[in-house]
Order: C-alpha cells, then structure tokens, then sequence
C-alpha cells in the first residue's frame, strides 16, 4: 500500500476536524455577542465556558493536525514548516492539491468572520464586563501561547496567541 495517499487523507481529515472546530468556536462567539446585545449577563459567564472548551478544543486539533504534518513531511524529505496550505496544494497530486486549497480559503474566511465577532463582542462588553473581556482578549489579543497552526499565507505560524491563529490562518 502507498503511503503519501494515506498520509495526504490523514492530514485533510485532521484538517477537516479543525475546520469543524473553528466554525463551532464562530457559533460560539456569536452566541455570546447575541447574549451581550440582549444585555443578559447571567447566561455571559456559561457562553465564556463555551468559548474556553471550544478553544481548548481546537488546541487538541492543532496538536493532532501537527502530528500529520510531521509524518507528511517525513515522507517528503521537508522541514515540516515548510509544509504550509499552500505548500501542500502546489506538492500534493489531485485531488489533493484541490482539497488543501479549498481548507485554505476556509480558514481565511473563517478567520475573518471569527475577528469580526470578536471585535463586536468587545465592543459589547466595554461596559463592565472584565470577564468577557478578558476571554476576548485571550482568543484575540492575549500571550497565550500554543502549538502551531497556519497563517493567512498558509504558512506555519508557532508559538502565537488564540486568536493570531485564527485570525491568520488557518
């Protein structure tokens, strides 16, 4: 049996995982900017539970996608971050080539609908909420830093915050 098929289908499931992941993580902030808008304050501190879960969550994806590109790269004889989205569409053979493609535009689009709540969701919590801005500031704009993950440019971006990683990436 081939490897590089199993190895490309390995990373693109994984990816697919992520993508599921991250579009939850957008379900989940726009609950919470919802919660915010209708002012009910009671139910923020669960949303923010959500939130954290999601994103702990999307590390433990990160972590396997990183595993599959390791054993991609392996295979190729390459630094595995040089293996960004891009990379693997112009390496891989179809249909994979088109499936890192589109992953690609996902994370993008993604990224920046995930950006765009959270600016909205901190600005809905301008008023007193120091919990709610505080998760904010961990997905997009605290030091927390995790595994790595790929940028806007489909490069392999290590060591950035939550949301650096969203908002570039994938």
């Amino acid at each position: 049996m081939n490897e590089l098929p199993a190895a490309l289908e390995e990373l693109s499931r994984r990816l697919w995982d992520e993508r599921r992941v991250v579009t939850y993580l957008l379900f989940k902030l726009t609950v919470t900017k919802l919660l915010l808008a209708a002012d009910e304050r009671r139910f923020v501190p669960d949303a923010l539970k959500e939130v954290d879960r999601t994103v702990e969550l999307l590390r433990d994806g990160e972590a396997k996608r990183d595993e599959a590109v390791r054993d991609l790269a392996g295979m190729w004889r390459v630094d595995p971050e040089l293996l960004t989205l891009n990379e693997l569409t112009r390496r891989s053979p179809p249909p994979f080539d088109h499936v890192f493609n589109e992953h690609r535009m996902a994370f993008e689009g993604l990224s920046a609908e995930i950006e765009q709540v959270a600016t909205q969701n901190r600005s809905l919590a301008r008023t007193d909420l120091g919990e709610v801005q505080g998760t904010l500031d961990q997905l997009t704009g605290a030091s927390q830093v995790s595994v790595s993950t790929y940028d806007a440019q489909g490069q392999v971006g290590y060591g950035r915050r939550v949301g650096d990683r969203i908002r570039e990436a994938l």
